[in-house]
Formats: structure tokens, sequence, C-alpha cells
């Protein structure tokens, strides 16, 4: 009797060997920026953490602060999406209070330690002001811009030009998201960025 052999595992490809580094450097970058900041963030410190080289790491991100970046706009994206979740669970016919949910939803996202450390602290100070509004514009400005035409359209919100107005809701946003994460107590922070949401949104109101 011949006894069957176990199947030999299928190798990886180098796109996938080289997907699967790049994904532990910015799972180790997240955990450690989010934990001890950038600047406590010592490069060896990272690949050690990955089980990757010094070289992975300049491969696929350049230097240090090139990982932050890729680290930086993973978590923007996942908070975007998070948002939007929240605003997608008030009826579209509202676009006004589905611009408050998200609003309120990114607030909400400043509590986390690592949302505060690496989104609000850590990006200002480490890359520069036409990086951050790159990434803000690919992920979250064609959403805001949406709803706040939507809200003018419904005429929940006053007629006013689209893209300025946009542009101010976001950077409002942004500072306000600041304002949380550095702030002594958070929690009481939040709350009073929430009522200057409020207070904003109420008044463009017809």
């Amino acid at each position: 009797m011949v006894k069957s052999q176990s199947p030999v595992p299928a190798r990886r490809t180098q796109a996938e060997r080289s997907e699967a580094t790049r994904a532990a450097l910015v799972a180790s970058g997240r955990r450690l920026f989010g934990r001890n900041g950038y600047g406590r963030t010592a490069r060896e410190e990272i690949v050690a953490d990955a089980g990757v080289t010094r070289g992975a790491l300049q491969h696929h991100f350049g230097d240090k602060q090139g990982l932050f970046r890729a680290v930086f706009e993973e978590l923007e994206q996942e908070v975007v999406m998070s948002t939007a979740q929240a605003a997608l669970q008030v009826a579209h016919e509202h676009p006004l209070e589905m611009l408050r949910a998200g609003c309120h939803a990114y607030l909400d996202a400043m509590l986390d330690p690592a949302v505060q450390r690496i989104c609000a602290i850590d990006g200002p100070a480490v890359l520069p002001t036409d990086v951050r509004s790159e990434i803000a514009d690919r992920y979250a400005f064609a959403l805001v811009r949406e709803v706040v035409e939507s809200a003018m359209s419904h005429g929940e919100i006053q007629r006013v030009p689209l893209e300025p107005l946009t542009r101010m809701l976001l950077a409002g946003m942004m500072a306000a998201a600041q304002y949380v994460a550095t702030a002594e107590n958070p929690k009481r922070a939040r709350a009073d960025a929430g009522d200057a949401v409020d207070m904003l949104l109420n008044n463009l109101i017809p």
C-alpha cells in the first residue's frame, strides 16, 4: 500500500514576499509610533519588531519618515472610513445630519491614543503640510464635498461656493482633532469640540 504524500505548500512568489515584508513594517511602525511616538522610535527597533532587515525598510520606504507617512496614510484612511460609516447610518434625505454624524465620529476617533499620537500630534510635526493636504484630499475631500453639496441641494444649508466651504470645514475639523488630541483632558475637549461643531453647522442653516 502506497502512503499518500502530504501536499507540498506552494512557495510564495517574490511579489507576495515583498508585500508581506511591507505589511510587517507598517504594522510594526503603527504599533511603535502609536505607543512611543515618532521621535522615540528608533529605526532599529522597527526592523527588529517586524523581523526584517534595515535594507528592507530602506527598499520599501526609504527611511523612517517614509514609513511614518505610510502608517499615517493607512490610519487616516481608516478614520475617514469610520466617519463615512457613521454618516451612512443617517437617512440620506438629511445630508446635514449625515455631515454632523461624520464630524462627531471623526472627533470620537481622536480619543484613541494611537490616532492621537500618529494623526494629530506627530503627523503635523513630521510630515510637510502639502503631504498631509494631499492625503486629506485623497480620502476626505470628495466625501465631504459630496455631502455638503447634497445639503445645499436639499436647502439644509446656505448656498455658498462649494470648494472653499468644503476646505474650511476640513481644516476646521483637523484643527478640532488636534485640540482634542493635545488636551490634558481629551474627553472634556472632545465634548467642547463637539459643541463647537454643532454651533458651526447650525449657523449654516438658512
